[in-house]
């Protein structure tokens, strides 16, 4: 009977929990925001008061001289986390309508060590930033990051299944 009363009180504090925080994919923000007052100096001296993930710092873009902060902070109106969470504000940017301090996405710590889940934004018209489209980060020897695309659905590919296609028709003769 004590064992039924603490599963009953389990339940009703799990369906409590999912009514006050039940929504963790609340809307995302579709266009880029203004963070006030960074500038690589701050940036530095942040990290050097509380070093943290691998992540935060400066990154620059070897291509076009783009320059980035990642820095802790929050999504506004995001999904509540119950973990790390970065923004990836634009500290130099090749397009002179980007502004220093616009946000062009943020991150997360994911499950692989090094690995973060990101939502960076792929559309420029001009002053900001849109569509976010969900990425992966790899940090490559602490030095390096790496962004890969993450698609979502089913992908075909013909060219696969010709090694399959002719394996009835053409066999090795032995003998």
């Amino acid at each position: 009977m004590r064992h039924c009363l603490h599963q009953t009180r389990f339940v009703w504090l799990l369906a409590a929990w999912f009514v006050c925080f039940g929504n963790l994919d609340a809307e995302e923000p579709s266009c880029s925001w203004m963070v006030d007052g960074i500038s690589d100096a701050s940036v530095r001296q942040s990290v050097s008061l509380h070093p943290g993930d691998g992540i935060e710092g400066i990154w620059s873009a070897t291509s076009d001289g783009a320059r980035i902060a990642v820095v802790p902070g929050a999504v506004p109106g995001g999904a509540r986390s119950f973990a790390d969470s970065y923004l990836l504000v634009v500290l130099k940017s090749p397009r002179a309508a980007i502004l220093p301090g616009t946000v062009m996405g943020w991150c997360s710590p994911a499950a692989k060590s090094g690995f973060y889940d990101a939502r960076l934004f792929t559309k420029c018209d001009g002053r900001r930033l849109s569509s976010p489209k969900r990425f992966t980060i790899r940090i490559n020897d602490g030095s390096r990051l790496s962004l890969i695309e993450v698609r979502d659905g089913v992908e075909f590919v013909a060219w696969r299944l010709l090694p399959y296609m002719f394996r009835s028709v053409l066999r090795e003769r032995r003998e």
